[in-house]
């Protein structure tokens, strides 16, 4: 039952942390800099870059101290909160300052991120792990349809597309994140009566940082996973942060349209990730993340050649499937190719690649949108086929 109440509390964080990724990143933090604040795509991109570089720089340490404390929560709740304060205060800045707490808000979003993946295997036996990765992803975007639900009850009161109505969406999205996170800060890890001082464990993660970067050429597998994951996330970043500014940009969507769309989008990946937690397990999650690379590939071209809202609800709900299956397959494959005792650590490094992809891809396509979407989205063309190369060669 307690470990149950653990799994259950773990996955109420992807739940709590999806309203941030769907109501800021995807929705109104580039809406508000472009249409309020008087930015574009490629102030929009830098941001973001930017402050994936952070990530990229100094997760894998904190991967490796939270290893040495075996504790991962003062992390999550530490950079859980300061997300939460950095969207709060976004209303409150003009356009230089509103881009420095965007991009410090999804630093620390992002920071956290790399400690909490790390919580699994303590949580899931090796055949479970597709399984409950799985249900994380699928509570996530049960999380996109319930902030969904909560804008468009907030829309209704202040109105559609009012500046009101638009700052509103940012103590919400604070909100949406922290509540349900506190389930998971007193339930999600398991107390240890042995623990080790903050000296010792970040000298030791030091130590064990500079053990892992030499011996990583012995870990082949997982260098070609990490430049798979480099060139889906490239491209996946890119099209979360630009995806409704494409739609209202090239097919004239309203707000309420793409909402629906996102809802859909949303429902897909939930179901994308229920399926794909159970199946991975079965069949694989190699030739399950590899199946995601493929699905993403008619997306784009729909986006490319079709442009109504028909094809944009049909590329949604596929992109949506597509991702569910990454997300959940990404996870339980990375603890295949590493070592048990360094999953903090590897994690982090997967956190590297993932903050490292996410600087180039959205200034790659922030700076081609400016004048042309086709030419960017062309672009992500290039990362999912060497996505697809790469992990076709990872031998598990």
């Amino acid at each position: 039952m307690a470990n149950a109440l653990r799994v259950f509390s773990w996955c109420v964080y992807d739940l709590a942390n999806t309203a941030f990724s769907a109501l800021f990143v995807s929705f109104f933090f580039p809406l508000y800099i472009k249409d309020f604040l008087g930015g574009n795509e490629f102030h929009i991109g830098l941001a973001f870059g930017l402050s994936m570089f952070f990530v990229a720089v100094l997760v894998p340490f904190l991967g490796a101290v939270s290893d040495h404390l075996r504790r991962r929560m003062p992390f999550i709740i530490f950079f859980t909160v300061l997300c939460c304060i950095f969207t709060w205060l976004v209303i409150y800045a003009d356009l230089f300052t509103a881009l420095l707490f965007g991009l410090l808000a999804n630093f620390c979003y992002h920071a956290s991120l790399g400690v909490y993946n790390a919580l699994l295997p303590a949580l899931a036996p090796k055949e479970r792990r597709g399984t409950i990765s799985g249900y994380g992803v699928a509570a996530g975007y049960l999380g996109t349809l319930v902030s969904l639900i909560a804008i468009w009850i907030l829309f209704n009161n202040y109105g559609w597309g009012t500046s009101d109505g638009i700052r509103a969406t940012f103590p919400l999205t604070a909100l949406l994140f922290f509540i349900p996170s506190l389930l998971t800060f007193f339930f999600a890890e398991q107390s240890l009566k042995k623990k080790i001082g903050l000296k010792k464990a970040v000298h030791g993660a030091f130590q064990d940082l500079r053990t892992t970067f030499s011996d990583l050429k012995h870990y082949k597998p997982f260098l070609l996973f990490l430049l798979a994951t480099f060139m889906f996330v490239n491209a996946i970043t890119a099209v979360i942060i630009f995806l409704y500014l494409y739609g209202k940009s090239e097919i004239q969507l309203s707000l309420q349209s793409f909402m629906v769309v996102y809802a859909a989008f949303a429902f897909a990946s939930l179901l994308g990730a229920f399926i794909a937690g159970k199946v991975s397990d079965k069949i694989g999650h190699k030739k399950t993340l590899l199946f995601s690379g493929y699905l993403w590939i008619p997306v784009i071209l729909i986006l490319l050649f079709v442009q109504n809202h028909a094809a944009f609800l049909t590329a949604g709900i596929l992109g949506g499937i597509a991702l569910g299956i990454f997300w959940t397959a990404q996870r339980p494959l990375l603890l295949i190719l590493t070592p048990p005792k360094k999953a903090g650590q590897f994690f982090g490094f997967l956190e590297f690649t993932d903050k490292f992809s996410g600087i180039l891809g959205p200034i790659i396509f922030g700076f081609f949108a400016v004048e042309s979407y086709q030419v960017a989205l062309a672009s992500l063309l290039v990362f999912f086929v060497l996505g697809i190369f790469f992990l076709s060669r990872v031998k598990v």
